[in-house]
């Protein structure tokens, strides 16, 4: 069984969303990988936390860069999660042997790892990386814990009434943001109760308010946490981690950002309004009795993301996986394009002009209805996978470059963005189209579970090929 290690910190200064969002990720993953979670100077907390999922060892603070590399063989999978990172030390991994995954949500940096992950931003421009390093962004690479991936499933009905308010803005909360929106949401009228969660070390800047409808709760399991976000009208929080779980729990969300790495996360929220936005938490001026809290929207947006992992960190284990395209791969694609055997078994064999080939690309980039990624392996674009989707249907095309030919990449790259498919809601059916003097491709789709359709033929000469899309979370 592959090993994973993963490295990740806590403190009153750097806050628990880091250990916890990385915890989460081993939780995920656990049962298919030996996995290990490598920390400096842990809490028994921490420490409770990490014997529920996976064995740990203790780093010493002061020498921990250097300590966590003597542990690596070159054979595992690392995860690191934290911003003092730097691409350096990212490169003394990789020059390890070792695949590498970064969870950041600040892309300040030159990335070389195998993987970035940032469930806070969907812009794939904004990275450094390389070739080959795939992007996870957005929600659908959220980083939950169990109770609330199990909470996500579920549908909830949303209530128009605004009376169960649940307050959390961090453990250590420095600036006693909490008390200000506890006093905020006492105003409310209708509210019958207000739970603020703190930390041990939350101190409020001024007596606590004395109220019937007021209680603290601090040390809270994940799924206390879930219980309380799934029974709440509105949960008011900083836009971080915390705000994810509130959301997947169906929860109705007041949502302000008061340090640099969530202003991004934040505008993403209130963009596709599923926030009510309270904009810095630090200074803050919003009356809650004159915000609509009513306006936000959020239904299903956290699908499938146990699986979407597991089965992308099975390819990265295989040194194979898709990732998306970019603009860096335009001339790439040309060149496959309009390589003699792929002209050949194109329904239009004329070569591809550049020009043309270029506006193409550009457009498809813009697009919703076309999905293009490279396969990656060994960290080397080895072909490409199109989808267009139309009606729930999704018409692939793939292609392997000359030099990779012969090693079974075809069923490789149809096995990858079938199982892409499983984690998506709205395609039932992957569809192919295949020239009947192509026989190789017509293996490698029989091979994969495709189904040939006889009687559709769309001409004389084509085939077509269907697979039916299981839904498995």
């Amino acid at each position: 069984m592959r090993k994973i290690y993963f490295r990740a910190d806590a403190s009153s200064a750097i806050g628990y969303g880091h250990f916890i969002r990385t915890l989460a990720l081993a939780d995920m993953l656990k049962d298919d990988f030996n996995c290990t979670f490598f920390t400096c100077h842990p809490t028994p907390y921490q420490v409770g936390e990490m014997e529920k999922v996976c064995p740990y060892v203790t780093l010493q603070e002061e020498k921990h860069y250097d300590q966590f590399l003597s542990y690596l063989q070159g054979n595992e999978i690392v995860v690191l999660d934290n911003y003092f990172f730097t691409t350096d030390y990212q490169r003394a991994i990789k020059q390890k042997g070792c695949c590498l995954v970064c969870i950041d949500d600040m892309h300040d940096k030159h990335y070389v790892a195998d993987v970035v992950i940032n469930h806070g931003q969907i812009n794939p421009v904004l990275f450094d990386v390389e070739s080959y390093t795939k992007l996870c962004l957005g929600f659908d690479w959220a980083l939950l814990r169990k109770p609330f991936l199990e909470a996500a499933k579920k549908k909830r009905i949303s209530s128009d009434k605004i009376e169960k308010v649940v307050i959390c803005f961090g453990g250590s909360d420095i600036h006693d943001i909490t008390g200000y929106f506890v006093n905020q949401a006492l105003r409310i009228c209708a509210v019958s109760s207000v739970t603020a969660v703190v930390g041990d070390a939350y101190t409020p800047h001024s007596l606590r308010a004395k109220d019937d409808r007021l209680i603290y709760r601090s040390r809270l399991t994940a799924q206390d946490m879930a219980d309380l976000f799934c029974n709440s009208d509105l949960v008011i929080c900083s836009a971080s981690s915390v705000c994810i779980e509130a959301l997947a729990c169906g929860a109705k969300v007041a949502a302000g950002w008061y340090v640099d790495n969530q202003a991004d996360f934040y505008n993403l929220l209130l963009s596709n309004n599923w926030v009510i936005g309270l904009g810095n938490v630090e200074q803050p001026s919003v009356d809650l009795c004159n915000v609509d809290l009513l306006r936000s929207s959020n239904t299903n947006m956290i699908n499938y993301v146990q699986r979407r992992y597991t089965s992308f960190f099975r390819g990265l284990a295989d040194g194979c996986y898709l990732r998306e395209a970019r603009f860096i791969d335009r001339d790439l694609l040309y060149r496959w394009v309009n390589d003699p055997m792929v002209r050949q078994s194109a329904f239009n064999t004329d070569e591809i002009n550049y020009e043309e080939h270029c506006n193409w690309f550009a457009k498809c980039l813009q697009r919703d209805d076309v999905w293009i990624y490279i396969l990656i392996k060994n960290g080397i674009p080895v072909g490409q996978v199109r989808l267009n989707i139309e009606n729930g249907e999704a018409l692939i095309d793939y292609s392997i470059a000359s030099e990779y030919r012969g090693q079974g990449l075809g069923c490789v790259i149809i096995d990858l963005i079938s199982e892409n498919i499983r984690c998506m809601q709205h395609v039932n059916y992957l569809v192919a189209h295949v020239k009947s003097v192509n026989v190789f491709s017509q293996k490698v789709f029989l091979k994969n579970g495709f189904i040939e359709c006889r009687d559709n033929l769309i001409s004389d000469g084509v085939l077509i090929y269907k697979l039916l899309i299981g839904r498995e979370v």
